[in-house]
């Protein structure tokens, strides 16, 4: 199947998709999940199969998979089975390792048959049980991966035109808007041209851009991350042994990542005899140090600096049937950007197009899927929920994709910071500084939880081990104020006693959450105190509280109080009626250590 069943593009739709990958095909898939009524129109520019880069999830995103539909056909097979990522990002090469196995049952036992194998090291004994294997996630051909999706979404009713590729979006016209008319930014036009040469235009009550970094929605305004602007050469090797096996088989695998002087590498089995491998450099490197170079040599000999790596691929031969045209070698910049603008009146982006994260995480296509999933639910809830502000659901998906893009930069960050075989002029010149040099990672369940996407990077990595290290890394003391939930908040007696200092400015906003109970389109909605401070974006869902709307004078108020027990005198004046002048002290206090807890303020 590779054509919508209607042979023309329609003149006006209830949504338009621009783009359909993973975050598109995910929106167009949930939202005909849950309002089949809706007209779901998904315009992509490519042929599928295509072939894409970014080929491996994280745990996660499998609940999204789940819901999908596409669950069962990876686990059974369409994908290999990923349970962790090994690290050898230090100076004595000695790898350490998150595996996704060890978050299932905490009580299990240990069983020596069955143990991670990584050649030439031994890294001791993996547990197992029936409780952890849905923490699982997957290595993927990205076109067949993103086809069976496509096609997920043309299952549940979604008109998918491919070849056709979305080249402006403008707001419609309103003859009705006083005298002379105006733009209605509720609806949209989308101009498309196809590939066979036609063009036209179809109207939408709201479009979704999914279009890659392409970004049609938000191109020119981005945000760039000044330090994370690197360089990926890539190819695919028959003939390479598996780094990574599982009890002695190839039933199971991890990522490998490893250091070299001018980079890094990612090495790991899409297929049995399909070798995934990438080397990672800066771009200024690549640019002014390389220029010169044979894009293959250069690949072959990033691959020959790595020791872990290069016995491995002895007799392996670079694959010319995956890439576009034949190519063996590609390159792409990999550079960190996220839309300074994600939403608007009638219109939204989700994958790429929103966020863009380095590839040390292989968070990408997890990310486009968890995005596209957060922004059909958000129209869905819109939809349902009249009596709801729409901008402000649309704002807290935003704020969403804020803190999803800062918990994985944040963690990007630390480890181009902590690079211990940075022997070399890149490493040297472009690493984020560690203020005390420390480095103390083991592969705790916290540090795994975070790899596997399960928590914001500072709530799930504990703070004694990471805590410095990160605020070295970003220069910031956003990143080390109360970052763990049990990093040592006082709890509310202790902080009535206490002094404060805000340490960014925020406010009451609306935050939404996929509800508790089984899967229904429709978020949990309620107020928490969030920021617009791009230095604690990865803060954003750290300990979600809900708060009641009536105490946002309270939330307002806490820069202009030192000390907490001020602030909880006040509280009955500043949110007269809302409660007694008792119970409102109390919530004033709570909301100082919500405050904290975020790391938004420091108490002492």
């Amino acid at each position: 199947m590779s054509t919508s069943t209607r042979a023309q593009i329609p003149s006006s739709s209830d949504v338009v998709v621009l783009g359909g990958g993973p975050a598109g095909a995910c929106f167009a898939s949930i939202v005909k999940k849950y309002a089949p009524s809706l007209q779901v129109t998904v315009l992509e520019k490519a042929r599928f199969p295509r072939w894409h880069i970014g080929e491996s999830t994280i745990p996660v995103v499998n609940s999204v998979l789940r819901e999908l539909g596409v669950y069962e056909r990876l686990y059974a097979g369409e994908g290999v089975k990923k349970i962790g990522i090994t690290f050898i990002w230090g100076a004595d090469r000695k790898p350490w390792n998150a595996e996704y196995l060890v978050l299932g049952d905490e009580a299990r036992g240990e069983r020596a048959d069955e143990v991670i194998d990584v050649i030439g090291q031994d890294l001791g004994s993996l547990r197992r049980s029936p409780q952890a294997e849905p923490f699982t996630a997957f290595n993927v051909k990205r076109a067949e991966f993103d086809h069976m999706l496509l096609n997920q979404a043309r299952a549940f009713g979604a008109e998918v035109f491919e070849g056709t590729r979305a080249v402006s979006v403008d707001d419609i016209m309103d003859t009705g808007r006083g005298a002379g008319g105006g733009p209605d930014p509720r609806r949209k036009r989308v101009r498309w041209r196809r590939d066979d040469g036609s063009e036209g235009s179809v109207e939408a009550g709201f479009v979704l851009d999914a279009s890659g970094l392409s970004a049609l929605m938000t191109r020119g305004r981005r945000q760039r991350d000044p330090h994370m602007n690197n360089y990926a050469a890539y190819g695919y090797l028959s003939g390479a042994d598996w780094k990574v096996t599982y009890n002695g088989t190839r039933e199971r695998t991890t990522l490998f990542v490893a250091t070299v002087p001018r980079g890094w590498i990612w090495y790991f089995p899409v297929d049995d005899d399909v070798m995934s491998v990438g080397v990672v450099t800066h771009r200024d490197h690549f640019r002014d140090r390389l220029a010169e170079v044979d894009l293959e040599q250069f690949f072959w000999d990033m691959l020959s600096d790595c020791p872990e790596i290069a016995a491995l691929t002895k007799s392996a031969r670079l694959r010319d049937d995956i890439l576009p045209g034949g190519a063996r070698v590609g390159a792409v910049q990999d550079w960190s950007s996220w839309a300074e603008q994600p939403v608007g009146e009638g219109w939204a982006t989700a994958g790429d197009a929103a966020m863009f994260v380095d590839p040390i995480l292989a968070s990408g296509v997890t990310l486009a899927l968890q995005s596209g999933h957060r922004a059909a639910y958000t129209l869905l809830t819109a939809r349902a929920r009249p009596e709801l502000d729409e901008a402000a659901l649309w704002g807290a998906y935003g704020d969403y994709l804020r803190g999803e893009a800062g918990a994985f930069l944040t963690l990007a960050r630390f480890f181009y910071g902590n690079n211990r075989a940075a022997e070399s002029w890149w490493w040297e010149a472009h690493r984020l500084v560690n203020t005390d040099g420390r480095l103390d990672i083991d592969p705790r369940r916290a540090f795994t939880m975070a790899m596997a996407g399960f928590f914001p990077v500072p709530r799930a990595i504990a703070l004694e081990v990471v805590g410095p290290l990160i605020s070295g890394a970003v220069g910031s003391e956003a990143d080390l104020r109360f970052v763990h939930e049990r990093s040592g908040v006082p709890d509310v007696e202790q902080v009535a006693t206490m002094q404060m200092r805000a340490l960014t400015e925020f406010h009451l906003g609306l935050r939404t959450e996929p509800g508790r109970d089984a899967p229904s389109g429709q978020l949990r909605v309620f107020h928490d105190l969030v920021t617009r401070d791009p230095a604690f974006f990865h803060r954003l869902a750290v300990s979600p509280t809900d708060i009641s709307p009536q105490l946002a004078p309270i939330v307002a108020a806490i820069p202009r109080f030192t000390a907490v027990r001020a602030l909880m005198d006040a509280a009955p004046t500043l949110a007269p009626g809302v409660a007694n002048s008792d119970t409102l002290r109390q919530m004033a206090a709570h909301i100082v250590r919500a405050a904290a807890a975020k790391g938004f303020v420091a108490l002492s």
